[in-house]
């Protein structure tokens, strides 16, 4: 083999070599950018329920007959949600996990002040929030759409 040729097989292994580096570049590059997208949808979703914590516990601790409102976007970074509040808590249920918010104890009732134990919260919703009393003398929340 001349020197030309070693020249073209050390060019080519090159090449190879660049190439190869830029591939696992490009590999480790897209699952850095795919981890840092579902954790901020984990933030917004975890800012989400603590607002919503916020408000009705904000509710609660005030006297009968407060108000407050929570209005729920459409979606969350274009990914698909739910929330569930329950006596002690609101959960958001993300395609690929959960988060939860923990409430002081709450009664909760739907609008007949009936006692209820859990409401589901449906995205681009606006809910009202409300304490009130049921007809045994005992208060509760009240969470409906507006």
């Amino acid at each position: 083999m001349d020197l030309k040729g070693i020249y073209i097989i050390d060019y080519i292994f090159t090449i190879f070599l660049i190439i190869m580096a830029i591939t696992i570049s490009l590999n480790l590059l897209e699952k850095n950018i795919s981890d840092e997208k579902e954790v901020e949808i984990y933030l917004n979703a975890r800012s989400l329920i603590d607002s919503i914590a916020n408000t009705i516990n904000s509710v609660n601790s005030n006297n009968i007959g407060n108000i407050g409102e929570i209005t729920l976007p459409n979606n969350i970074l274009s990914t698909s949600y739910f929330i569930t509040v329950n006596e002690n808590e609101v959960v958001i249920s993300l395609p690929s996990r959960k988060g939860e918010s923990s409430i002081h104890q709450i009664r909760l009732a739907n609008l007949n002040g009936e006692i209820i134990n859990e409401i589901r919260l449906y995205p681009g919703v606006s809910y009202k929030v409300k304490k009130s009393l049921n007809e045994y003398n005992l208060t509760i929340i009240q969470i409906y759409n507006i």
